[in-house]
């Protein structure tokens, strides 16, 4: 199976790792000569002369490894070279803004937007590495009339690629819950990181902090995007965590042993389900 490659940064090259050790002819395409470059060399990609046209005509699955908005510009760019039996998909973080204009702009082909639950602190195909997969969770975000032989290749896919769980579930469900697990943990990690001002803190840091404020580092570019086009969900989930710090800052102020014992209590309890 042919697979073109939109983008070789971290996930695409990740990608372009995975699928090329099981055998598929993996193609890519980026705005840089340099991962392309990388990934030549490196034996993800094949090595062709080939124009772009070509390229994006022959493949089988074209894979977008891009920002939202960069989506829909590579649709509308190269529209009349997509054909029929083509499957266009992405891997970005948020769906619903986007999905609906992507499936129309990429008619002939076929469009099902797809999320792998991975990655790293890190940007640039250099830190690539196909092993992040490894159990991880694959969403899968099909709109009504998506024929289910198109969620066959995905989910043969994240089998290739070694995830763990593949979920299916409509693009509007994916951005609730991903604004919750995903981009309210990173709002978090940034707010921590950014409320210090205290020069000496490196030297107080253990596991706790090092563990909460690993994702603070972060592409702004990709991240701001992701907010703003995903930012109602994510405001009504900022919104239900401050409320909760309210209730724990309250406790604090009337040394509320017992009201901190419960809030401890249900959140070691909620937790610990999430282990089975």
């Amino acid at each position: 199976m042919k697979v073109l490659i939109v983008g070789l940064g971290l996930i695409g090259g990740s990608y372009a790792e995975g699928l090329s050790k099981k055998g598929y002819e993996v193609y890519g395409i980026d705005q840089n000569e340099k991962p392309i470059q990388y990934a030549i060399e490196k034996g993800w990609i094949q090595d062709t002369l080939d124009s772009k046209v070509t390229i994006i005509n022959k493949a089988d699955i074209i894979i977008l490894a891009i920002y939202p908005q960069a989506i829909l510009e590579f649709l509308k760019d190269n529209q009349s070279n997509f054909k029929k039996g083509q499957l266009i998909t992405d891997v970005c973080g948020v769906k619903s803004s986007f999905v609906n204009k992507a499936t129309l702009l990429a008619t002939p082909a076929l469009y099902l937007s797809h999320h792998p639950m991975a990655g790293k602190e890190k940007i640039g195909i250099e830190f690539s590495d196909c092993s992040i997969f490894k159990k991880a969770n694959f969403l899968i975000t099909p709109l009504k009339n998506t024929p289910i032989e198109a969620i066959k290749i995905l989910d043969q896919i994240a089998r290739d690629l070694e995830f763990g769980k593949v979920s299916i579930m409509s693009p509007e469900r994916h951005d609730e819950m991903i604004g919750f697990t995903s981009q309210l943990t990173h709002a978090i990690a940034v707010s921590l990181v950014n409320s210090d001002h205290d020069c000496d803190t490196v030297n107080f840091i253990g596991d706790s902090y090092r563990d909460l404020t690993r994702i603070a580092m972060i592409n702004e570019n990709l991240w701001s995007e992701l907010f703003l086009e995903n930012k109602t969900a994510l405001l009504s989930h900022i919104e239900s965590f401050e409320e909760q710090l309210d209730i724990l800052k309250n406790a604090l102020k009337t040394n509320d042993q017992i009201k901190l014992n419960e809030l401890f209590k249900t959140s070691t309890q909620i937790r610990r389900k999430m282990e089975k």
